[in-house]
């Protein structure tokens, strides 16, 4: 299985869970099988560590340990004697297996047709650390504290309160096989936290009246794609945009053929990237469920190059980036070929070590998937780009767009390109694999938060809540760098 795989598995979450269907019962008992087991997969030096749980009740969950122990629920169970078969459609996976031994579970994982072999042994043997620190304040030395328990190399907080300064702290180091630390000043890949800036882009285009939100995919992209599904036809951009145009997560590549070096202009390939992923039979009816998905956001720049003539970075500069004055955003990872201006991606060895990831063509995602989250960019202007959308200013776009992009068009909890919570609040958290961020928009706190770390750990997702946290409880607090 390409690292391609895995890494797009791994490497797009989404603000809440993926709900799947209840798995089918299996007749045969299972008492073998019960519990909870640890594998890992290795590609290219890469250790991609996941732990299935089975119940008694003929329900399974894989979850991603490196992935802050995101947890994925079968679709399918199928039993036979002591021959395992698990399906997640939403994901394009299944797991074939059988116990060999009475603590010993061996099979293959395939996803989009690859496969890789896996060895469970009986019992949770990744260690995670859960503390949860104290109450208090976003202090450096809560920081420090926070770096501390993620396991990453470097962790960069921010948060700002309407009608306050901005707060940006940092630290770790750049490289975990270097003396350089991280500046607040510097670049972080920020994963899907990418979908709301395309759906941003999205709102531009249609104030200046060159798209819709009502405009399809038949409409734009049929006349190139001869093959397309006629189920994805009526999909327009609300669907794409809000995971309810039955796309699939990822579109298939077998033969690893999209690039994932810098394209001078990758609209060719994004193109191509579409068509595949429209060749494949939805997941759902369009509009009928929320399905988190990539190809969608892929979809929907496809087609806005082919309307606008430009490729979806250049858009990106001309529309998002500049007139918000966010001068370190960028595309793909902050630092290329292991240089240390900026912090390095890493990945866990087979030594069970964080290492930078210094190869360019494996530090990130393919090039097409970049509206689906491939954008870098410092702290600071992560900031401001979260204040325009918690104080909507006109001069950007109208307050009616403004509302169109965050609130769920269809229901449930995906608006466009953000999640939202019961209190109205907005969020996200992406990860190409090698980085983690999370952004969130207090809506009744008035408060803007966003961290990053340059690395996957099981416990990024607590830390991030943590800070959070602690950044609500900074109102008007002064530090002073021994607190905790």
């Amino acid at each position: 299985m390409p690292p391609t795989r895995r890494d797009h598995l791994f490497g797009a979450v989404a603000f809440a869970a993926i709900a799947l269907a209840r798995p089918a019962r299996a007749a045969e008992p299972l008492a073998a099988l019960v519990g909870v087991w640890s594998g890992a997969l290795m590609d290219d030096g890469r250790s991609y560590r996941a732990r299935l749980a089975i119940a008694v009740d003929h329900r399974a969950t894989l979850t991603i340990v490196d992935m802050a122990e995101l947890t994925l629920e079968a679709s399918q169970f199928e039993l036979s004697g002591l021959d395992l078969t698990l399906e997640w459609k939403t994901n394009n996976i299944t797991f074939t297996g059988r116990l060999t031994g009475a603590d010993a579970l061996t099979g293959t994982v395939v996803q989009d047709g690859k496969p890789a072999p896996i060895a469970f042994k009986r019992g949770d043997l990744f260690k995670v650390d859960r503390t949860v620190l104290p109450p208090g304040p976003l202090t450096p030395a809560r920081l420090n504290r926070l770096l501390a328990i993620s396991g990453a190399p470097a962790l960069g907080l921010a948060w700002a309160f309407k009608g306050g300064p901005d707060h940006v702290l940092a630290d770790g180091l750049r490289s975990a096989d270097a003396r350089t630390p991280v500046a607040a000043t510097d670049q972080w890949h920020i994963g899907s936290d990418t979908k709301s800036m395309t759906a941003t882009l999205a709102a531009r285009l249609v104030e200046a009246r060159r798209l819709d939100w009502t405009t399809t995919v038949g409409e734009t992209l049929g006349p190139r794609l001869a093959d397309m599904n006629p189920a994805y036809a009526g999909a327009n951009l609300l669907h794409l945009l809000s995971h309810r145009s039955g796309l699939p997560h990822d579109a298939p590549d077998p033969d690893g053929r999209f690039s994932r070096v810098p394209l001078e202009d990758p609209r060719g390939e994004r193109l191509a990237y579409a068509a595949e992923a429209l060749k494949q039979p939805p997941l759902a009816r369009v509009g009928e469920t929320e399905s988190y998905s990539n190809t969608g956001f892929v979809v929907a720049a496809a087609m806005f190059e082919v309307v606008m003539g430009r490729s979806w970075e250049r858009l990106m500069r001309e529309q998002v980036f500049r007139p918000l004055g966010l001068g370190s955003a960028g595309f793909g990872p902050p630092a290329a070929g292991g240089r240390l201006s900026q912090p390095l991606g890493h990945a866990r060895g087979p030594d069970g070590r964080l290492h930078p990831e210094t190869r360019r063509a494996r530090a990130d995602l393919p090039t097409v998937l970049g509206p689906a989250g491939l954008i870098h960019i410092n702290l600071g202007d992560l900031l401001t780009y979260l204040k325009a959308h918690r104080d909507h200013p006109t001069t950007f776009l109208t307050e009616a767009s403004w509302r169109k992009l965050q609130t769920p068009p269809f229901g449930g909890h995906s608006a466009l390109g953000w999640g939202v919570d019961g209190n109205g609040s907005l969020g996200h958290v992406g990860s190409n694999g090698l980085w983690w961020a999370h952004v969130f928009i207090d809506q009744q706190a008035g408060m803007v938060f966003a961290g990053a770390q340059n690395a996957v750990t099981p416990e990024a997702q607590s830390v991030m809540q943590q800070a959070q946290e602690a950044a609500k409880h900074s109102r008007g607090e002064v530090y002073s760098r021994g607190e905790v």
